[in-house]
């Protein structure tokens, strides 16, 4: 036979029906049916895979590439090495000191103030569009046009502009403030900002192009997010710099100008010194060329008074015998001087923030080593102070280390003053002496010699000057960057974005994984009964058998009939004789959860076939409040079971011939009356199946659904055994609880389900392929097409 028989699950009925056993449940969904349900449904999986194959396709297609634009930089660092050639040369002269690391450029190359300056100077606030088929493209270079700004307001909201050329002189320019036509290399006064638009020897590829205006700010920001600087490791001094851009050409010249500014900045940095100390001399030079200037027309004026021609001759031996003193006293008085000039300088407020002269410092250890921290620091602030604020914690730091120092300087300035005026104090003690010994000498000689002592004074302090100036210069022209460019900027060869690769397996994992999550989530938050563990895993009552989905004529079992689903039927009747194997006369009763699962269509169906065996069968429609059997079977229902318990009807005309087969009968249900259950509880009732019991070998009940009224219940005590109707994608799981209650508590004798209405494309777990290799070479149901069946068949299975 080809229908399962349910042995093992009917088994612990036979007998006297007195031993329940809950039967072993079912694990669950298995990788089987999972992989079974995929299968039933690959069309979807081809579709679904399709779709997102070509959507990433269209994706790549049309998607902006990402390049990578790379540059690596050297940079001097005292602890991890990285000697920039010719650095030995500014080392030797020991003018400027100016220590760096590696980390503090890097915080300067991610800086706001280079960027900004980039963005300025390319003008990348202004990006260039071509309008394509799909999406609008960005040009750059190579442009029939040259928008160049002569100034910028400094608020600019995002504003876009269309520009389209008007024959060979002219072009239209198209705004949010309307349209205005200009001549190429004219000046235009947009809200923006003044600009010129000139012509380039580029031709026009295009009707139109869009010009998209941003602020400087938001453009800043947008680069330094897509500017990445980082050191490869620890032990070496270099920095690597990369930047994502859509156009190879653009990023490189980004790039490029970043480090170019980077550089320069660099060398201002250290020119920012020598300027100090040149302006500091220039200064002075003024002020000693006018003293020294001063001197000499004294020097003129006195020798005119005295007519003096040859003063080095008569004072010949008073030169050679305080020569030496003067000499020495000489030294110290200008070292007085640079001292008191370098305290004025220091204790000058406006001077408070510049690096102090280190060319002009006097040999003194002590005050070498302060001037030396002073000006690394004051170099260290305004490095902060390009991506910090003053208020920063380290910045006012530094402050007060500055503040401290420089206190330090004023005290050691003090101090050597006062050791260099005790020193002139003992000189003029000796020249003093001396002097007692030339008081023969004339007046006017030794006046003439006071003038002349102050005029060697002065020019030393003037050639003194002039060599540390021509010395800050040289230092200045040798200055170099604290880094250099290793690898200039250049862009990689392919994108790095989209992933080619990546973006296709991934439409391919998609359009794989979106149909499965479909018919996964379905699955779980179906509430009907689609498959068998739905009844195994919420039920212990066992399946008697399944009837498979039908449309058309709704009574399949006919003589000649060799369907699948009368073949289903033929299986159900030889479960149920397994069933009721120790009972002579059986009474089996139907029922189901709630109307519309097929509980007339099985009772009807049950005993035509069990009629078909040779067997006297009663159909009796006990279903009083909306009965179905007698109307489809076209039989009249004027006189049935109500009249029958009422004592209108005899029992000889109450059991009428069905019309389905010549041993099976049918009681109909008759008029539906006002109180079907106090019917059902009248004494008639069981006089009727007595009476019903000795003419007949099968009684099939079809009664009312269960899980809505008692009839059943009521009609239990007059059946051997229960056929409870699930229908399959119908029956909602929760409601399988009812046969579980029923099966535990005994409250319905002998309980089997009978599975409906299943769908062979639906994945049910009970089907086994009816009507595919038995060769009946007779079926009644030939495949259509879906819209067709839905259009012109009646489905019966749930009537």
């Amino acid at each position: 036979m080809p229908e399962h028989i349910f042995t093992k699950h009917a088994a612990h009925l036979n007998g006297n029906g007195h031993e329940f056993k809950e039967p072993e449940k079912d694990s669950g969904v298995t990788p089987r049916y999972i992989l079974d349900a995929f299968l039933r449904h690959w069309y979807l999986f081809v579709i679904f895979i399709f779709a997102g194959v070509c959507a990433a396709w269209l994706y790549l297609r049309y998607a902006t590439p990402g390049y990578k634009v790379s540059a690596k930089v050297l940079v001097k660092d005292d602890q991890k090495g990285g000697d920039i050639p010719g650095q030995e040369i500014l080392q030797q002269l020991e003018v400027f000191s100016n220590k760096s690391s590696v980390d503090n450029e890097v915080e300067i190359l991610k800086s706001r103030t280079l960027m900004e300056k980039v963005v300025r100077n390319l003008q990348l606030n202004t990006a260039y569009f071509a309008e394509g088929r799909i999406k609008e493209t960005e040009e750059y270079g190579h442009l029939p046009f040259l928008f160049q700004w002569l100034s910028l307001n400094d608020t600019i909201h995002k504003v876009s502009y269309m520009l389209s050329p008007l024959g060979v002189n002219q072009f239209q320019l198209s705004g949010p403030r309307g349209t205005r036509t200009a001549t190429w290399n004219d000046t235009l006064h947009l809200q923006e900002g003044v600009v010129t638009v000139s012509k380039t020897f580029v031709p026009f590829t295009r009707a139109a192009y869009t010009i998209k205006i941003a602020s400087v700010d938001e453009t800043t920001a947008n680069y330094r997010m897509l500017l990445d600087v980082r050191i490869p490791n620890k032990q070496v001094s270099t920095i690597d710099l990369s930047l994502d851009a859509k156009i190879p050409e653009k990023g490189e010249k980004v790039l490029n100008a970043l480090l170019d500014t980077y550089l320069k900045a660099s060398v201002e940095d250290k020119n920012r010194i020598a300027d100090s100390t040149i302006a500091f001399i220039d200064n002075r030079l003024v002020i000693v060329t006018q003293e020294l200037s001063g001197v000499e027309k004294n020097i003129q004026q006195f020798k005119q008074d005295n007519q003096l021609a040859d003063i080095d001759a008569q004072s010949k031996l008073l030169v050679q015998g305080t020569g030496d003193v003067h000499k020495q006293l000489l030294e110290q008085q200008v070292q007085l001087n640079v001292v008191q000039s370098l305290q004025q300088y220091i204790q000058d407020a406006e001077n408070s923030k510049r690096v102090v002269p280190s060319s002009l410092i006097v040999q003194d250890p002590t005050f070498v080593g302060l001037v030396q921290r002073y000006n690394t620091l004051q170099l260290e602030r305004e490095r902060l102070l390009l991506s910090s604020t003053p208020a920063n914690p380290v910045v006012l730091n530094i402050d007060q280390q500055l503040a401290g120092i420089r206190a330090d300087l004023v005290s050691n300035l003090s101090s050597l003053k006062r050791g260099i005026q005790v020193s002139i104090n003992e000189q003029e003690k000796n020249a003093s002496a001396l002097n007692q010994q030339i008081r023969q000498v004339p007046a006017k000689e030794r006046i003439f010699l006071d003038i002349s002592r102050q005029q060697a004074i002065k020019q030393e302090l003037y050639l003194f000057l002039l060599k540390k100036r021509e010395e800050s210069a040289i230092s200045k022209t040798s200055n170099m960057a604290i880094a250099r460019v290793i690898d200039d900027a250049k862009s990689d060869a392919l994108p790095y974005k989209p992933k080619r690769v990546l973006i296709l397996l991934l439409g391919l994992v998609l359009g794989g994984t979106l149909p499965a999550a479909y018919l996964y989530m379905r699955e779980l938050l179906s509430r009907r009964i689609r498959n068998k563990q739905d009844i195994t895993s919420n039920t212990p009552v066992p399946v008697l058998g399944e009837i498979g989905h039908i449309t058309g004529n709704g009574m399949i079992t006919q003589t000649d009939t060799r369907t699948p689903v009368a073949e289903q039927f033929r299986a159900l009747r030889t479960n149920l004789q397994f069933v009721l194997s120790d009972i002579s006369n059986k009474s089996v009763i139907v029922t189901s959860s709630m109307g519309g699962e097929g509980k007339s269509f099985v009772s009807t169906n049950l005993a035509a076939i069990l009629a078909m065996s040779g067997k006297k069968v009663v159909l009796m429609e006990m279903d009083l409040r909306k009965p179905t059997i007698a109307e489809r079977l076209g039989l009249s229902n004027q006189e049935g079971f109500s009249t029958f318990v009422i004592g209108k009807t005899p029992v000889d005309t109450l059991i009428r011939p069905s019309g389905i087969h010549e041993n099976c009968w049918i009681i109909s249900s008759g008029p539906i009356p006002p109180n079907p259950t106090e019917l059902l509880l009248q004494p008639r009732t069981a006089e009727l199946f007595q009476v019903l019991n000795e003419r007949f070998d099968y009684i099939i009940i079809d009664s009312a659904p269960i899980g809505l009224v008692t009839d059943a219940q009521v009609l239990t005590r007059f059946a051997d055994a229960t056929l409870y109707i699930v229908r399959h994608c119908f029956t909602f799981k929760h409601q399988l609880q009812i046969t579980k209650d029923l099966y535990l508590q005994r409250k319905l004798p002998r309980i089997n389900i009978v599975i409906n209405d299943v769908r062979s494309k639906s994945g049910y777990g009970y089907g086994y392929g009816y009507g595919y290799g038995y060769g009946y070479g007779h079926e009644t149901n030939v495949t259509k097409g879906l819209l067709k069946k839905w259009k012109k068949g009646t489905v019966l299975n749930g009537k």
